[in-house]
């Protein structure tokens, strides 16, 4: 047996296995196989696989999308809506870590739709939001309600 060399481990590579490009190909990042644009970096079909949420998980990220939207596009001039952004993500931050993925997409709904419910009388803006934001919680057990239309939870003031 030859003596080791200082480039020895536990798992019994040596110096000659480390310079090899085997090592390289074996955890490249670069696959070859998943470019379907032909270039190579382009996105591979495992990079934007779909992820299948249920009816109540697509509604629910829809209206969190519409509501964090208006908050951040009228809220900027606007401090009761400022306000009301902050309270919410406090109540984002105040779940990380927690067993937050037993509860059900429209308890969560239910719970943003209370601290909404809170604000209404700050502005006629949270009322507007709140009641919008009724609209799509409706969705839940009526699929064919038609919920609030549009991006924002705030018609544009013309």
């Amino acid at each position: 047996m030859a003596p080791r060399g200082s480039f020895d481990d536990e798992y019994g590579y040596d110096e000659d296995d480390l310079k090899n490009s085997h090592f390289d190909d074996e955890f490249s990042l670069d696959d070859d196989e998943d470019d379907i644009l032909g270039v190579r970096g382009g996105f591979g079909a495992d990079d934007d696989e779909e992820v299948n949420l249920p009816y109540e998980g697509e509604l629910f990220n829809e209206m969190l999308s519409k509501l964090h939207g208006t908050l951040i596009m009228y809220g900027e001039d606007d401090p009761q809506l400022m306000d009301l952004q902050a309270e919410l993500l406090q109540i984002d931050a105040d779940k990380l870590g927690t067993a937050t993925d037993d509860m059900f997409y429209l308890e969560e709904a239910s719970q943003i739709a209370k601290v909404l419910k809170k604000h209404i009388n700050a502005s006629p803006k949270v009322k507007e939001i709140h009641d919008n934001f009724m609209k799509d919680i409706v969705r839940f057990s009526d699929e064919s309600a038609e919920g609030h239309p549009g991006d924002y939870y705030l018609e544009d003031e013309d």
